[in-house]
């Protein structure tokens, strides 16, 4: 388990992993919300199809309204948004919205909020897809018949980031999970599909990563880019809903 510090550090030093509660606390980005009305006003006009990216960090998406607390970097490719408030968008002006490993940095109450706010802006029959940890696939760790890419994905978890750890045991990956990089509330499927139905959505759908029968919504994840894919096909959990 030597070189774990070494790792951890490796992997906060690439673009748009940084605490998402650390940038919520930036300064400099926030001074382009007087700008931003322009530049939402200037994507509704320009694109017929309209779609909000939230949180997306280094992950910017031609054709889309990308957004995040923090300029990563890529100020002039990113639009201010903070997803605990409301959103600087008119209701109904979105077809589609997708967030990737967002939600969990927001407590449950900000992300019932944020999850109100998509419903806001998105047009009727718009459809949400919204990719986060799995905490029943973090559960499944301690499964008595742990299948090949659970124990590797222990061993690959504690090696990377939990540099006190003693041993490869489940429970220094869930402590890990549930404190660090910010994360407020980690959803099970169960508890991620309840609060998409309260804040009025329908038609609940898991999807793999990366898949979509919406060709909009198809290809979009690229936290695999951070860590290996196969983990995080693991350890995400993706659903779609519609507003109706």
């Amino acid at each position: 388990m030597s070189g774990t510090v070494s790792a951890k550090e490796r992997l906060r030093r690439i673009p748009g992993y940084t605490s998402t509660v650390e940038t919520m606390k930036s300064v400099p980005f926030h001074a382009t919300r007087l700008r931003r009305g322009g530049r939402i006003d200037a994507y509704l006009a320009e694109h017929s199809v309209r779609k909000l990216h939230l949180g997306a960090g280094y992950n910017v998406i031609d054709g889309w309204l990308n957004t995040d607390v923090d300029d990563h970097g890529r100020r002039g490719e990113l639009v201010y948004l903070d997803a605990r408030r409301r959103f600087p968008l008119p209701d109904d002006c979105m077809d589609v919205v997708f967030t990737e490993h967002m939600v969990e940095h927001l407590s449950y109450s900000d992300g019932l909020h944020c999850l109100r706010e998509c419903r806001r802006v998105l047009k009727p029959e718009g459809r949400l897809r919204i990719a986060t940890p799995s905490l029943d696939r973090l559960v499944r760790l301690w499964d008595r018949d742990e299948d090949e890419i659970s124990l590797r994905y222990v061993r690959w978890s504690v090696d990377t980031f939990v540099h006190d750890a003693d041993a490869y045991l489940p429970a220094f990956v869930l402590n890990n999970f549930m404190r660090d990089w910010g994360h407020r509330f980690v959803y099970d499927q169960r508890t991620l599909a309840h609060a998409l139905e309260t804040a009025g959505f329908v038609d609940v759908v898991k999807r793999p990563v990366g898949e979509s029968d919406d060709a909009r919504l198809a290809g979009l994840e690229q936290h695999g880019r951070l860590i290996p894919p196969e983990f995080n096909a693991f350890e995400t959990l993706v659903l779609e809903a519609r507003r109706p």
